[in-house]
């Protein structure tokens, strides 16, 4: 009796200590957190989006970019991108936008004659892929290969390759969960900015559920491309999108709401 009695707090203690180490080792594996928190590139002034439809819907991605950018700061930025509709990066032939010599080659001004792009060079490019290509069974493999890819062909040409993180889908919140921790560690392999776009969503919906983002069940509403872009702004410029009066047809108030929220993910990701 005297023995039993010894023996079972020795067992509890066991059995504790067991279930706090998988307890431990499991939120280790759960937070998975970004390597690089900020552009290597000092002062960007050229951007280059790769992606799909998720960045053109409402007429591009790079708009509201430009225009929380170019509202907040005095010298402008310029924009390149590279869109295909329902395309993952294994589509994109990423070597080809940087070494054509005809891609920007020009613009016509305000009397319609041609003028010239001098400097037609890219400081950062951003990368998105599909919705599913990442978690996907089929697919995440090729994520990864293309982003590793991608990364090496744009660092040969002094491009700094980062990536923006997608969202969930309307009807199924929870992606979330696996689109970010999958960006995060590609993102880390890769030693990649990652930008937490998709986070940023997901926080706008638990807490200002009456904003919409979604214009069908995947793509982008106004709102959402502008909170995109917000979230793009405060990673790649290490700044608040606050204040920026750019409208973007939205109303003042949710244009603040979602200024802060940017800023709030920005802060809390990194």
């Amino acid at each position: 009796m005297s023995v039993l009695t010894r023996n079972k707090p020795l067992k509890i203690s066991k059995i504790i200590f067991v279930i706090l180490f998988l307890g431990t080792t499991l939120d280790a594996l759960a937070q998975v957190v970004p390597v690089i928190k900020k552009p290597f590139s000092d002062e960007p002034n050229s951007l280059l989006l790769i992606g799909n439809s998720f960045m053109y819907y409402n007429n591009s991605m790079h708009r509201p970019l430009l225009g929380i950018h170019n509202s907040i700061h005095e010298e402008n930025i310029k924009t390149r991108v590279f869109y295909i509709n329902g395309s993952s990066l294994s589509w994109h032939d990423v070597e080809s936008y940087v070494t054509n010599t005809n891609i920007g080659a020009f613009r016509f001004n305000s009397e319609d004659k041609i003028v010239p792009y001098e400097d037609r060079s890219y400081d950062i490019a951003i990368m998105q892929d599909c919705s599913q290509c990442p978690i996907h069974p089929e697919l995440s493999s090729d994520f990864r290969k293309y982003v590793k890819e991608h990364s090496k062909t744009l660092r040969n040409y002094n491009i700094e390759p980062a990536l923006m993180m997608t969202w969930a889908y309307k009807d199924d919140p929870s992606m979330i969960e696996a689109i970010s921790t999958e960006y995060t560690t590609v993102g880390n392999e890769n030693n990649l900015l990652v930008i937490p776009a998709g986070l940023a969503f997901s926080r706008i919906i638990q807490e200002y559920p009456e904003i919409e983002l979604y214009s069908d069940n995947r793509h982008p509403s106004p709102e959402g491309t502008y909170l995109a872009a917000a979230t793009i702004y405060a990673s790649v410029f290490q700044s608040s999108p606050a204040g920026s009066p750019y409208k973007y047809g939205l109303e003042k108030k949710t244009r603040e709401i979602l200024q802060r929220i940017a800023w709030e993910t920005f802060l809390d990701y990194y």
